[in-house]
């Protein structure tokens, strides 16, 4: 099954060389070098063949750390796999995501325990590349220091998010699926807050690619198409168990692999990408960047809580709330608040769809706000903006039962 994911990074190599970018090298090494801080859309920076090669290069990388650790390709590998690889294309790259590997690793030797164990969120904490890249290249450190501080932070950080992320999780009780956005949510406002303190500030930015790229649209439906084949190819294994996925809540943990098989999952996957991606184009939005990462996120989630019965009420709610504040949905913003707001399908799977509702629309009102909290040097924004209204709705709904 490992050998079957290498067609992703494959075919991302294969629109590299199609698009015959002659700036190629020169533009990956500013990528490399780049800040990263949130929002930097790798194709519009850097163009569309920089931006693939770049999560192709990731996404290889991880393939190969997890082959070398025998990782079970359980629900949370699939949502760690293609979370990193969606944000590779907005602010993760090998320079920035190293360091936290390594302090992840670090901590699985002082606690003597397989790094196996942790590696999906060590993985996944990539969320945190920024903070590492804007040392080592946006404060305006000398350069051989800024990039030992940078190594040194990422790998301390890489080292705590395990056990902080575990203590977090507690704090929504597993109805925000993003956790590890709001583990580093929480670490990027320390450390905010800290360098701001020490008259060093990052600079929110907003560059995002606002026009069609045929080789990102290309790359897209047909890795989507490609994921429908590998649920049809194993028909002869098993059978749909829809059910069986429609029964989960996907409160965390909720591992799809193992409660509704390969089979329902990858079809599961493969829809709600295809979905997003037509909903995106159908309200005259472009896949650039940041949408790259919302598609695969939420492809990769779908083997790890998202199913259509517990997000579409919640993308009802948050579309409801963006219509009613007016914001534009071809906005990249509005529409990225929509489709990671099903960070909180859980809500909807456990208590209903009007609480999922509920969730979907306070989302919007929230995400928009908490960014600046850490200029930006948390990724998974929405992660974090999730993580409290998870709190606040689980605790109202509590509330409320509690007098009923």
């Amino acid at each position: 099954m490992y050998r079957s994911l290498l067609f992703f990074p494959l075919l991302g190599f294969l629109m590299v060389i199609l698009n015959h970018d002659p700036q190629l090298w020169q533009n990956y090494q500013r990528l490399l070098t780049s800040p990263a801080v949130l929002l930097s859309d790798y194709v519009y920076l850097f163009g569309s063949s920089a931006a693939l090669l770049n999560a192709s290069l990731v996404f290889v990388l991880n393939l190969a750390l997890f082959y070398m650790l025998h990782v079970s390709m359980n629900g949370l590998f699939y949502a760690t796999l293609f979370t990193v690889f969606g944000f590779s294309f907005l602010g993760m790259n090998p320079i920035n995501l190293l360091p936290i590997y390594l302090g992840g690793y670090l901590y699985t030797i002082y606690n003597k325990i397989e790094f196996r164990s942790t590696v999906l969120i060590v993985v996944i904490a990539g969320t945190l590349g920024p903070i590492i890249s804007h040392l080592m290249f946006g404060y305006g450190f000398q350069a051989f220091l800024g990039i030992l501080i940078g190594i040194a932070v990422g790998v301390f950080l890489g080292f705590i998010i395990i056990p902080m992320g575990r203590h977090l999780l507690r704090f929504h009780d597993g109805f925000n699926l993003y956790n590890i956005g709001f583990t580093g949510g929480i670490l990027a406002l320390l450390f905010n807050g800290a360098m701001e303190t020490l008259s060093h500030t990052a600079v929110r930015v907003r560059y995002l690619h606002e026009v069609h790229d045929p080789y990102i649209l290309a790359f897209v439906f047909i890795s989507i198409l490609y994921w429908f084949y590998l649920s049809w190819r194993i028909k002869q294994v098993e059978t749909y168990r829809w059910k069986d996925l429609f029964s989960s809540s996907g409160r965390a943990i909720s591992d799809f692999i193992e409660i509704a098989g390969v089979k329902t999952s990858y079809m599961n996957m493969a829809i709600l990408a295809l979905l997003l991606s037509i909903f995106i184009l159908a309200v005259g939005a472009h896949i650039n960047g940041l949408m790259l990462a919302a598609i695969y996120t939420n492809l990769g989630f779908g083997a790890f809580g998202k199913h259509l019965k517990n997000t579409l009420p919640v993308f009802f709610g948050a579309i409801s709330a963006s219509l009613l504040l007016g914001l534009p949905f071809t906005s990249t913003l509005t529409l990225s608040s929509i489709l990671f707001s099903s960070t909180l399908a859980p809500i909807a799977g456990y208590y209903g769809w009007i609480w999922g509702i509920v969730a979907g629309f306070s989302h919007i009102f929230v995400v928009g706000q908490v960014g600046d909290f850490y200029s930006g040097l948390n990724l998974y924004n929405n992660g974090f903006a999730g993580g409290l209204v998870a709190f606040f709705i689980i605790n109202m709904i509590q509330i409320i039962r509690r007098n009923k």
